[in-house]
């Protein structure tokens, strides 16, 4: 998800954690704060001092010059060994969420993904400052419900994060299960094939099915996100209308492994879409990753990736505004 900033302010943000599979934290982000040139007192949680920015110099008067110190020197105040401040929520975690969000709107990739390494460096040499942090990079940059969320910025971090923790830490084989799922079909990449079948049981595949744009529901009946989901789209007349008049092809995947429950159900989905199921060959070959149901994406007519795992509210196609009617 793209943000601007300038130099002064980061937008707020706020997030509720859950998903179809019943998974909620009761939890609210902490709130990208305005940038700072010194440690100053700010509000916490639990009222404890706040992140210790760095000192950035009074001579430093281009706001370039001086995010991009402060991007460079971001964690030089931070004792990545003190275990009792990585649990401190007002500190640690709330560093982390301006850090991020400085990261992903710094105009200098290069630059950019330097700090990165130098931040991953120092928090992978402690167990628990590793641990401790690639929870919070998941948490924010990966849970389908975070306001932050952001593969490709995630990808960074994971990738230098492997880079840099003992190859003996039990938790690399997840990191590199998460980093491969992340980096895939992500915005401007071609979409990754499969295969489907039709209530007939015809063999289909995904690059085999025509459309100018093609509209991926991969869903369960049996989930009620899926399910509510399924009725803002059914009752959306743009939807309607993009796909009377080819401007879209939904196709609508089972992913699950209930035949009996997904034939049972076929009678709800508009006749005018493409309805399979894939035989949980997408779950089991991680092709795309699933970790809250439904599962949107949006393909161009080459099979590209438009949008990725995007909430229907926020789609458009082609010409056709997608709304929600109430």
């Amino acid at each position: 998800m793209k943000r601007s900033m300038t130099f002064a302010t980061l937008w707020l943000v706020c997030m509720t954690m859950s998903s179809c599979t019943g998974r909620t934290s009761g939890q609210t982000a902490p709130t990208p704060k305005a940038e700072t040139t010194e440690t100053v007192p700010q509000d916490t949680p639990d009222g404890e001092e706040p992140f210790p920015f760095p000192d950035i110099p009074e001579v430093m008067t281009n706001p370039d010059e001086r995010r991009s110190y402060l991007l460079q020197h971001y964690w030089d105040r931070y004792d990545f060994a003190d275990t009792t401040l990585l649990h401190r929520a007002g500190v640690t975690e709330q560093g982390l969420v301006n850090y991020v969000a400085l990261v992903g709107t710094h105009p200098d990739r290069a630059e950019a993904d330097g700090a990165v390494d130098g931040f991953c460096r120092k928090m992978a040499a402690g167990e628990q400052s590793r641990q401790v942090f690639a929870s919070l990079l998941e948490k924010y940059l990966y849970d389908p419900m975070s306001p932050l969320r952001d593969d490709a910025l995630y990808v960074r971090f994971l990738d230098r994060l492997l880079a840099h923790a003992p190859k003996e830490e039990p938790l690399c084989d997840r990191w590199s299960f998460l980093r491969e799922l992340a980096g895939r079909n992500n915005p401007g990449e071609a979409a990754t094939d499969f295969t489907y079948y039709l209530p007939d049981g015809r063999k289909q595949t995904l690059y085999g099915t025509p459309g100018r744009q093609t509209l991926l529901f991969f869903y369960d009946p049996e989930c009620e996100n899926c399910h509510t989901t399924l009725l803002e789209m059914k009752a959306s007349a743009s939807l309607a209308e993009a796909v009377r008049a080819g401007q879209v092809t939904v196709l609508a995947v089972y992913t699950e492994g209930n035949p009996d429950v997904w034939r049972a159900r076929l009678g709800e989905m508009p006749e005018e879409w493409i309805v399979g199921t894939d035989r949980e060959a997408i779950k089991t070959q991680a092709l795309y990753d699933l970790k809250a149901m439904p599962t949107l994406y949006l393909l161009d007519a080459e099979k590209r990736v438009v949008r990725k795992d995007v909430a229907f509210g926020q789609l458009a196609i082609g010409n056709w505004q997608l709304t929600i009617s109430n």
